[in-house]
C-alpha cells in the first residue's frame, strides 16, 4: 500500500511538473535551429523524459538513449554544453537515437512538433531526480552533431 501512494505521489507530482514546464515552454520564447546537425553542431533544445519501456527501435528504455526524429533512428549524436558565451562547451557524451516522439507546442496548436521537425531531442533519463539533475547540469540547450552511423 506504501508503494503505491508514493507511485500516486510521484505521478501526480510529474504532472504537475509537466504542466508547469508547459505553461513555462508557451510563455518563453523558442529557439530554432539553425544549420545543419549532420554538418556541423548546431544549438538544439534538449529535454528530458521517463517513460520506461520499449522504444521506437524495438529496444529497451536505457541510458545513452536520445529521441529525435524517425528519420535520425540508428544515428548517434554527440552532445555538449553551451558555455557562458554560447559556443560549444564541454563534451557530455554520445547518444543514440532510438527512440521518437511529439515534443514542445512551436506553432501553438497544442501538439507538440518540435521532435518530428528536428527542432529539439529528448534524452532518456531513469528518473525524476536523474532528469532533474540532468537539466541542473547541462539546461534546456545542446550543441549536437548527428553522425551517420550506427551506435
Amino acid at each position: 500500500m506504501k508503494k503505491l501512494v508514493v507511485k500516486s505521489f510521484v505521478a501526480g507530482f510529474i504532472m504537475v511538473l509537466a504542466v508547469l514546464c508547459g505553461f513555462c515552454i508557451k510563455t518563453k520564447a523558442f529557439e530554432f535551429v539553425q544549420g545543419d546537425p549532420f554538418e556541423q553542431p548546431v544549438k538544439m533544445r534538449c529535454t528530458v523524459y521517463l517513460d520506461e519501456g520499449t522504444t521506437a527501435s524495438g529496444s529497451q528504455t536505457r541510458n545513452g538513449i536520445i529521441a529525435g526524429r524517425r528519420e535520425w533512428l540508428g544515428k548517434v549524436a554527440a552532445l555538449y554544453e553551451i558555455d557562458e558565451n554560447g559556443n560549444i562547451g564541454d563534451f557530455i557524451g554520445y547518444y543514440e537515437f532510438l527512440d521518437t516522439g511529439a515534443g514542445i507546442d512551436t506553432d501553438g496548436d497544442g501538439l507538440g512538433d518540435s521532435i518530428v521537425n528536428g527542432q529539439s531531442v529528448d534524452v532518456w533519463q531513469p528518473s525524476l531526480n536523474d532528469a532533474l539533475q540532468w537539466v541542473a547540469d547541462h539546461g534546456d540547450y545542446v550543441y549536437i552533431k548527428i553522425i551517420d552511423g550506427q551506435g
